[in-house]
């Protein structure tokens, strides 16, 4: 599968450059080619206004918000977002395959989600056996969405939410056994997180044989395009609740093996994960960082310096309500802003503030994120002339 040149008349080719110019890490000389995702509508219900009926029920319904949203936004707002369809049913579809019970989402700023562990005790760990996509779970509905989408639909399609291994076993297992059971059972969290990493594999593989994307590439990745090289990404908030050794131990192997399957991947994380830097740094195979820093700017920083050539830096924080203060004091200040990709989302109902907090708002997403766009340029403008471009 080549990469999109154009949709609906847009081009295409000349956003995902930018794009895969970050990943390579390329000089800035211009604050227009620091590429610039502002994601707009969201695919997901969570601090949003109502989704459409049949929003997770009827995929014809899905596609249709989803492709509607993207030719306003392209006709609209001046960033390099690159549509694709985002098959969305939670952050729960693995660990429903595996036996936990998902809530139903009702439309109204929410989403499905996981409500209950299905693993009570050590001995469930090795009676748990990897899922059947046509049979368990939300597997079977994400499979029908996707399918539905590659007949039906112009938009590339991707993935659905590839919640982490680690935040997988904490929604089988509920955080307190979890986290016990490294100390107390460390074998059968090992294998607990194997078989997890397993099916990650083996259901991304499928994904990608319905959609007709290659392994090392992806049409969507939590609302980014990715270029070659970048074919996988795991959403992995739980690493700040967790220390660096044990997830050295537990969690380090699996991800390696997932990343190097896919040639290479993002890890997306919100707040403060400085602890597991050196962990981070050291993934031969891990392309970028996905964070949202929630206004901890110096954590940012630490982030940022470390990784400065080795992994690219997304941001994904959720736009905040005043930009333009946000992003000079997040950017401004760095030595560089070479490998950083700004790809935010614009919810309907929250905004971030200044230290980071939610706030209630509501907001024309469109405006704000040409707003966005504007601010962080400025920011990144200031980067570069004090270097001399």
């Amino acid at each position: 599968m080549g990469y999109l040149k154009e949709w609906r008349g847009f081009d295409i080719a000349s956003r995902q450059q930018k794009i895969e110019n970050a990943f390579l890490h390329k000089k800035l000389t211009r604050p227009e080619d620091f590429p610039l995702i502002i994601n707009t509508p969201c695919y997901f219900g969570f601090g949003n206004d109502p989704m459409p009926a049949g929003y997770w029920d009827r995929p014809e319904v899905m596609v249709k918000f989803q492709e509607d949203g993207f030719l306003r936004h392209l006709q609209t707002v001046d960033d390099d977002t690159v549509p694709y369809f985002m098959p969305w049913f939670g952050t729960g579809v693995i660990a429903s395959a595996f036996g936990c019970k998902v809530k139903p989402a009702t439309g109204n700023g929410d989403d499905p989600g996981i409500c209950s562990a299905c693993v009570e005790t050590i001995a469930d760990i090795s009676r748990l056996k990897l899922p059947d996509p046509s049979r368990d779970g939300d597997m079977p509905r994400v499979l029908r969405f996707i399918e539905y989408a590659v007949r039906h639909s112009d938009l590339p399609v991707g993935l659905t939410d590839m919640n982490s291994p680690l935040c997988t076993a904490a929604q089988i297992c509920g955080y307190e056994n979890l986290f016990l059971w490294m100390y107390e059972e460390p074998e059968a969290i090992h294998e607990l997180m194997e078989k997890i990493s397993e099916c990650f594999i083996k259901w991304t593989i499928l994904q990608k044989q319905l959609i007709g994307e290659p392994l090392s590439q992806s049409n969507g990745l939590q609302g980014l395009w990715s270029p070659n090289g970048v074919g996988i990404w795991m959403s992995d908030d739980d690493l700040v609740s967790i220390g660096a050794e044990l997830y050295a131990e537990f969690v380090t192997p699996c991800y390696e093996r997932i990343l190097e399957t896919f040639t290479g991947g993002t890890l997306h994380y919100c707040g403060v994960g400085t602890h597991q830097l050196d962990n981070l740094y050291h993934m031969r195979h891990l392309r970028a960082i996905n964070n949202s820093p929630m206004g901890r700017f110096d954590h940012f920083r630490k982030l940022a310096d470390r990784m400065r050539s080795k992994h690219a830096i997304i941001i994904q924080d959720g736009a905040p309500l005043n930009h333009e203060t946000y992003y000079d004091r997040l950017l401004s200040d760095l030595p560089s802003v070479d490998g950083m990709i700004l790809a935010t989302f614009v919810e309907d109902g929250f905004a971030l503030g200044d230290d980071g907090q939610t706030l209630l708002v509501h907001r024309d997403a469109l405006e704000v994120a040409n707003g966005v766009a504007c601010s962080v340029r400025k920011a990144v403008g200031k980067v570069l002339a004090r270097n001399g471009a």
